[in-house]
């Protein structure tokens, strides 16, 4: 299993039309295979920060299902909202409690 943390600093003046059209995202994330869990999580200290936190089987689904968000143009549109570049933590789940 592989922890997902993509990390997004949001334009102050977007952020609301940004979660509009990120919430509507979601649905198909989540469903998409390989996706066990999915977050959408705000920054308490910093309003324009955003963190997407999921869980998916393996890097390698992760890698398809971000394949595909590229191919059907959500990667390119993303960018409008953006302040800086994304940033990707890949974290492996060595054990659980």
């Amino acid at each position: 299993m592989v922890i997902v943390n993509l990390q997004l600093k949001i334009k102050p003046e977007k952020k609301a039309e940004f979660l509009d059209w990120f919430k509507a995202l979601l649905p198909d994330t989540r469903s998409y295979d390989g996706c066990s869990e999915l977050s959408l999580c705000s920054t308490v200290t910093d309003s324009t920060a955003v963190d997407v936190i999921s869980k998916w089987e393996s890097q390698d689904k992760y890698d398809t299902y971000l394949a595909w968000r590229e191919e059907d143009g959500t990667l390119a549109a993303l960018d409008a909202f953006l302040s800086e570049e994304p940033a990707f933590r890949f974290l492996a789940v060595d054990q659980k409690f």
